[in-house]
């Protein structure tokens, strides 16, 4: 099956799943008429958005507005619908469908999953199906179980519903990187979904981006306005109602926010346009995502569409984003993925004399360290074994000092994970 092409932009549809406001029927079929008729082409859901709304209504919408089926539809598996008494705001989401989600990234859960989407979209042919949301920062010490589910059951079905024809390309659709790399070293994926870290404000992912071009992955990247706050051409004095990574923003991002809007307004360009056009600067990257509601937003996504930002204007933004660098602390440039491992992994970028947690203490970086990559724990000396997710994943071919980038070149691959590449495809893909 032919993995369907997609356009340079889509439509995320969380808000007409309720997020942090109710949206009724008739304005949620309003947006997606006019995302049609500008042609905004693609959409993406999850049954997690409004625990079933969201695909209903876009369902329901497409069905009446798009029943050609020419736009790409993309959802989500891992999580299945349970009935619930529960109401009121959950999970952010404002009168709900009766539902509460279960974590199953099993075979039979992620094929239940598909299923119901399709009920809920009406019929309508899927085309992209992504595994929702696998992560430590999601499900922390319960990570590695789900991840295991997924490469044991559930990325085999993908695979099996992909070469029937039944559905176009499978991947992940996440906002942590590590995850990304870790599938990535596990199995092919066709697309990756990441949202919020590669954006003008945030721009973590680069070297993932970069590995997803060598291997023909592509990607599509959510959440260009990191939840908001990129979505303000101005970045007001009161920064109450602003949102970044769906909290409230520290006053660094505020501060960082507010000099890329700077450079915007010298230059006459607005940021919220820059800031949805910015991912499209990476080769990896296929299509950009944001939410939208109402005809408004619509509107107003199609003039930022439209909107020129010169090469001097790309270069002075990156010259602010570059000036006023997150402060990242080691516990946030770091990750244990497992106690027993000896390895951590990067997840934001290090710099040759940042202070690194290590099994006894801290210890400076000896040199810069890109994201995704692993750094030894403790020593390590040659034949050691490298433990990742408790499990060897290789041994050192020299020795590592603590704190020290542990590269694929200073190791070799002797203990095959259980997961690895050549198991998951030799077993009939």
């Amino acid at each position: 099956m032919t993995t369907p092409a997609l356009p340079r932009f889509g439509m995320g549809t969380a808000a007409i799943g309720n997020l942090y406001r109710a949206v009724s029927d008739e304005e949620a079929m309003a947006t997606v008429a006019a995302a049609l008729a500008a042609g905004i082409g693609y959409f993406d859901t999850a049954p997690r958005y409004g625990f079933g709304l969201a695909e209903r209504r876009l369902g329901a919408a497409l069905s009446a507005c798009d029943p050609t089926e020419a736009a790409i539809v993309s959802t989500k598996v891992g999580r299945l619908l349970v009935p619930t008494t529960q109401t009121g705001t959950r999970q952010g989401f404002v009168d709900a469908d009766p539902f509460d989600e279960v974590y199953d990234y099993s075979a039979e859960g992620v094929l239940r999953s598909f299923e119901a989407s399709a009920a809920r979209l009406q019929g309508r042919r899927i085309d992209i199906v992504l595994a929702h949301d696998l992560g430590v920062e999601t499900h922390g010490d319960e990570h590695a179980r789900h991840r295991d589910a997924f490469l044991d059951g559930g990325y085999r079905v993908l695979c099996d519903l992909r070469d029937a024809g039944a559905i176009g390309a499978i991947g992940i659709g996440v906002n942590e990187i590590a995850v990304c790399e870790e599938l990535l070293d596990a199995v092919p994926l066709d697309v990756i979904l990441l949202a919020g870290r590669y954006t003008l404000l945030d721009r973590r992912a680069t070297a993932l981006l970069d590995r997803c071009a060598a291997l023909g992955v592509r990607v599509i990247a959510g959440g260009p306005y990191n939840s908001g706050i990129l979505a303000h051409d101005t970045i007001a004095a009161d920064a109450g109602d602003l949102h970044y990574d769906y909290a409230p923003p520290s006053a660094e991002i505020v501060a960082r926010a507010r000099a890329l809007a700077a450079v915007a307004a010298d230059a006459g360009v607005s940021l919220s346009a820059a800031a949805l056009q910015h991912p499209l600067r990476h080769p990896a990257v296929a299509c950009v995502v944001a939410g939208l509601v109402g005809v408004e937003q619509v509107d107003a996504m199609v003039a930022r569409i439209g909107t020129d930002v010169p090469a001097a204007v790309w270069a002075a933004l990156d010259k602010a984003a570059a000036d006023t660098p997150a402060q990242i602390s080691p516990a946030d440039q770091l990750i244990l993925l497992h106690p027993d491992d000896n390895v951590l992994i990067c997840v934001a970028p290090i710099a040759a004399g940042d202070i690194l947690p290590t099994s006894g203490g801290t210890i400076p970086a000896r040199e810069g360290i890109t994201v995704g990559h692993k750094v030894a724990r403790g020593s390590l000396a040659a034949g050691d074994k490298v433990i990742k997710y408790g499990a060897p994943i290789g041994s050192m071919t020299a020795a590592a000092n603590p704190g020290e980038w542990v590269h694929m070149h200073n190791m070799k691959s002797d203990y095959i994970a259980a997961h690895s590449r050549t198991t998951v495809t030799a077993t009939g893909s």
